[in-house]
């Protein structure tokens, strides 16, 4: 078995073609308004494979019969027990899709204060339609199992186009990007803010890989002198015979369950920023300014 497959259980939460392990897995509760073997003709899904205390960017995908929906104006709002809990949070949900060839999520910012078991209702309204509310389940844990916000970033030795002799070795792209020439750790030791990018496109179970890959490379002409630009594979071994393709160091150093995923690491190494699944060039540029602005 690929030893990716790791990963494949949360990945297809992510995969909007995989619609129905992607339903499965955003643990709906059912309405008490609608009946349990009704299913809505809009569906939300999570794009994240987890959420923890504090502030966090919690990106949702909409589905309306199997097909991704980018047109619907959509609202958060978290809780525990009751709608009337005092923890409460929410947030609108703007679409998110520059950059991402067509492809995007709806992501709002919304501050979980406890750790346990949270409903996130998600409300989608689309012109002319009647309002879709539905809530979804989530465990909020203490702390992010990946390197979080404040943590310093391992120092990751990654391989580079020093370290083989083709880049479609360490790149599944077609073509490969040009994002090979340091390691994270040459990045930290450099003293160098930095974007990683982990990500696969070729062998991408959620199909964001590429575009995100694409909306990463669309931001190098304005920044590249100020930001070293890495691209992490998230497999090894793959060219010759890709059923036998393994995660590589880097992805089990980071203690990644899901791609494709972008960290902002500033000049001192502290991880500023993280994104989880797509996220689109407008995004990226607001966290970008802000880590540049306060170095």
């Amino acid at each position: 078995m690929v030893e990716g497959a790791l990963l494949t259980l949360r990945k297809t939460c992510f995969g909007f073609a995989l619609s129905l392990a992607a339903v499965a897995c955003s643990s709906a509760v059912p309405s008490p308004s609608r009946p349990d073997t009704a299913a809505p003709a809009l569906q939300p899904v999570l794009v994240a494979s987890e959420l923890a205390v504090g502030e966090q960017r919690v990106p949702v995908g909409i589905l309306e019969h199997n097909s991704p929906v980018v047109d619907a104006t959509v609202h958060l709002r978290a809780y525990r027990q009751s709608a009337s809990d005092p923890l409460a949070t929410e947030a609108d949900a703007p679409f998110k899709g520059d950059g991402l060839l067509g492809k995007g999520v709806y992501v709002a910012p919304l501050r979980f204060a406890a750790p346990g078991r949270w409903i996130i209702e998600v409300r989608a309204d689309r012109q002319g339609r009647a309002a879709m509310v539905s809530p979804l389940s989530v465990n909020v844990l203490p702390k992010l199992t990946v390197p979080a916000v404040g943590d310093p970033a391992p120092a990751t030795r990654n391989l580079t186009l020093r370290d083989v002799a083709d880049v479609r070795d360490i790149d599944s792209g077609n073509p490969p990007d040009d994002m090979h020439d340091l390691s994270i750790a040459d990045a930290i030791a450099q003293k160098r803010a930095t974007l990683v990018v982990f990500a696969t496109p070729a062998f991408c179970t959620s199909a964001m890989c590429g575009p995100e890959v694409h909306a990463v490379q669309m931001l190098e002409p304005a920044y590249r002198d100020r930001l070293a630009f890495i691209h992490v594979e998230i497999y090894q071994d793959f060219r010759t015979d890709p059923s036998k393709r393994r995660l590589t160091p880097a992805v089990q150093e980071w203690r990644l369950q899901s791609e494709p995923w972008v960290f902002l690491i500033d000049a001192r190494g502290i991880i500023r920023a993280t994104f989880e699944g797509p996220a689109a060039t407008d995004e990226l540029r607001i966290a970008i300014d802000r880590m540049l602005g306060a170095t």
